[in-house]
């Protein structure tokens, strides 16, 4: 294993951890091509894990290239097993070579994918080429990347190529490709493997240093099941996240030997609010687009996500809503750790089409498979404001499609789904809404009446939308508001929601006053303010895009912080 340029704190993913990897970040030869099929010059060099976009990766141009080359050598030793080639992500397109073979394809700007090369290496130096394929199409998930060559209104700089950490691994000979673990709050724990080949796999399950289970599957195909029972179990939640490991060995000449982590949490809705592990807890979430001035979508290094896990946590949230991003393995790893609520959000296409259809399913079913262990993750937030489906409202045809993808969802995983955030809702498990109204008084009689607001309500006027879908329609779904604020100040070189607050002591009053108006709704179970962080153009955040808070953290958290669950139930109690 090495470090480089920030990133080797942690191994590259500590929910499925090989100890024997080396990362290849770093300094790798780059070039743009003037089309696909171009040979490639390589003419300049980049820094890995940062796109040509940013300026950490050396380059900086924010200019579209449809089609970019990245190579590098990489010395690989002597061993009896697979040798795995790991990319967390490239956007969008990529086709891997090792010493001028190809050793594989993949498509999708978010998902991670892994390639056994061990037939295309040899011991001692080998050379990695990727080409990697993007464009401007509406049709792929581009979640914030803008649909042009200028950034528009909460549209930024386009990311190309490859974005997050790229890694070597020595597995075994026959070796674990994926697994889930089902963990339920009565200790009874369900470990489901898919394997390279026919072995026998052996699991253990730690409390800190002690041994709390053992257990042996047999040969019995590429797909094997287990099952444990953990006495007296230590449930995870945002304020207790006890985490339990795991070390799963597949036989073989060499062993696979994969160290994990997980959680024991149940989640259970109800029309007054979300429960985790029977306990009523108001979300009181924060908007994280996860963009950095100089890095763009890529964390600077790992003390960066640390850094913005636990200043989330020290501004009174209990929650991040990750926004159309699939962020680094590491940040979710933190947010298991430390205790932080997430909302998994699927990045939206731009347009409905049938190679939007394609793009979509697939990601989607990639992306919850790739997060579905983290027991920080709460429930799956499929579609944004109708982005990518803008006819949801009375479309049979766009119905049906989110339709299929909330089965295919709720098939995979067992967490709430929630169908169109903002407005138009099919089915969701949580009602969840936008609004951005700036003046409180307004905003608190437009939420005066429930009933108003689940059946008639415009939500969001600018976009004239009810709550529900044609042909949807309430029912007894807890109520959540999962954006509002957006307050910029004056001069900042931006926009944010509404006019700006002419200095700092506006900006106070004015989220003080509006996050005081959303905590007094007495339906209302939780909320998440827009948002943590100034992006590029979009300047209404708490914190400048330099992770500078605009406010001191003690006063936001006392701004932020929910009420506790009895002082909430007493306050709900007394106005009905």
């Amino acid at each position: 294993m090495n470090a480089t340029n920030g990133y080797g704190k942690y191994c590259p993913n500590p929910q499925f951890e090989r100890k024997d990897y080396l990362f290849l970040c770093g300094q790798w030869q780059f070039c743009m091509a003037d089309s696909e099929t171009a040979k490639p010059v390589f003419d300049r060099e980049i820094v890995v894990p940062y796109s040509y976009e940013s300026k950490a990766s050396g380059i900086g141009d924010e200019s579209v290239h449809g089609c970019v080359w990245y190579r590098r050598t990489f010395p690989v030793r002597a061993h009896r097993g697979k040798i795995l080639l790991h990319f967390e992500a490239v956007d969008y397109f990529a086709t891997v070579f090792v010493n001028g073979s190809l050793a594989g394809e993949h498509r999708g700007g978010y998902t991670e994918f892994c390639l056994d090369i061990t037939p295309y290496v040899k011991e001692g130096e080998n050379v990695l080429t990727v080409r990697v394929l993007d464009s401007l199409s509406k049709s792929q998930l581009r979640g914030k990347q803008r649909a042009k060559a200028e950034s528009y209104e909460c549209w930024y700089v386009q990311t190309t190529g490859i974005w997050k950490p790229v890694w070597l691994e020595y597995a075994g000979e026959t070796c674990l490709e994926c697994f889930r673990v089902h963990a339920s709050a009565d200790g009874t724990v369900r470990l489901e493997c898919e394997l390279s080949g026919e072995a026998e796999t052996f699991y253990e399950i730690y409390d800190g240093q002690k041994c709390v289970f053992s257990g042996r599957i047999p040969r019995g195909g590429k797909k094997v099941a287990g099952a444990a029972k953990i006495l007296s179990p230590k449930l995870w939640s945002a304020d207790a996240p006890h985490l339990y490991t795991m070390k799963i060995r597949i036989s073989g000449e060499p062993s696979d030997e994969v160290y994990t982590y997980f959680g024991i949490r149940e989640i259970s809705l109800r029309e007054d609010g979300v429960y985790i592990n029977g306990k009523r807890e108001y979300q009181q979430m924060i908007l994280d687009q996860g963009y950095w001035p100089d890095t763009m979508l890529t964390a600077p290094d790992e003390s960066a996500l640390e850094r913005d896990v636990e200043l989330i946590k020290r501004m009174g949230f209990n929650g991040v809503r990750k926004h159309q991003k699939v962020e680094s393995h590491i940040f979710y790893y933190l947010c298991d750790k430390l205790g932080l609520y997430v909302w998994g959000e699927i990045p939206s296409a731009y347009i409905f089409d049938a190679e939007m259809r394609g793009e979509f399913t697939r990601d989607t079913r990639a992306i919850v498979a790739q997060l579905s262990n983290h027991p920080s993750v709460i429930c799956w937030l499929l579609f944004n404001e109708t982005w990518g489906v803008y006819s949801i409202k009375d479309s049979a045809e766009q119905q049906a499609f989110v339709e299929s993808v909330e089965k295919m969802v709720r098939e995979l995983d067992d967490r709430p789904v929630i169908t169109n955030d903002g407005w138009s809702h099919l089915d969701s498990d949580i009602l969840s809404l936008h609004e951005y109204e700036q003046n409180p008084e307004i905003f608190r009689e437009e939420y005066a009446v429930k009933d108003y607001v689940v059946t008639d309500k415009k939500i969001n006027t600018n976009f004239y939308g009810k709550a529900f879908a044609d042909g949807y329609r309430y029912r007894g779904q807890p109520v959540m508001i999962s954006e509002y604020g957006g307050v910029a100040i004056d001069g900042a070189g931006g926009w944010g929601y509404g006019a700006g607050a002419a200095d700092t002591a506006a900006f106070a009053e004015r989220v003080r006053s509006i996050a005081n108006t959303v905590k007094s709704i007495p339906y209302v179970c939780g909320c998440c303010y827009t948002q943590l962080t100034d992006v590029q153009q979009e300047v209404n955040g708490l914190l400048t895009a330099d992770r500078v808070p605009k406010l001191p953290t003690d006063v936001i958290r006392e701004i932020f912080s929910p009420e506790s669950g009895q002082k909430r139930a007493e306050r709900m109690r007394k106005t009905g």
